[in-house]
């Protein structure tokens, strides 16, 4: 409860994120547009979570330009990720058609525009510097091909945790050497790898 709310966090990366995106209280214009948006296209802007705020947030805060979107379904949480600059770009994996229409329908609406593949190509090693999972039991990605995709300021999210296989994926994530610092949210877990920094785990 004290990390929650950055008390004892000696770390000042830890410190800034924790009270500054995780805790933040602020909200933005872009969650009203999103929200408009999602209501003009008949769709319930009740599906709007804390989690889709954070993920503006986090994109926000750490000025990411290139994502990485797994299992991005119906598109509503991309539209959080490139809501924060016109120069940022989304690569959204989805093999869902009816999803992927819907999706493509939201960003034509706010003038945004993300590509949309229906998996990711195997070889391909583009890094991002963030990459959003959507976790299910189906299409799990490995460790290793975030790595492939990843550079030393790269930030992996992963939501929900409370999926039947999420808390397990989540714990070998945190176990794993390369994922230096992490967050864990309870529903959500956020791995900064900056491979100079110690190991640390926080609660929050």
């Amino acid at each position: 409860m004290k990390q929650s709310r950055g008390h004892g966090i000696h770390s000042p990366f830890a410190y800034d994120l924790i009270t500054n995106v995780l805790r933040s209280p602020y909200s933005y214009y872009a969650f009203q547009d999103i929200e408009r948006v999602l209501t003009d296209s008949g769709l319930d802007a009740g599906v709007i979570s804390g989690f889709n705020h954070l993920s503006y947030r986090l994109v926000h805060h750490f000025n990411a330009k290139t994502i990485l979107e797994i299992n991005s379904g119906k598109g509503v949480n991309t539209l959080f990720l490139t809501a924060p600059s016109r120069d940022t770009r989304c690569t959204c994996v989805e093999e869902d058609v009816g999803a992927v229409a819907i999706a493509k329908r939201l960003q034509e609406k706010l003038g945004m525009r993300s590509e949309i593949i229906p998996v990711l190509p195997a070889g391909e090693e583009k890094c991002y510097d963030a990459i959003f999972v959507n976790l299910d039991d189906k299409n799990q990605i490995t460790i290793d091909t975030l790595m492939e995709h990843s550079h030393d300021n790269s930030f992996w999210v992963f939501y929900p945790l409370n999926c039947s296989s999420g808390k397990q994926y989540w714990h070998n994530i945190v176990k794993d050497e390369r994922a230096r610092i992490t967050f864990d949210t309870r529903n959500c877990g956020i791995v900064f790898l900056r491979f100079s920094q110690h190991k640390l785990n926080y609660f929050v």
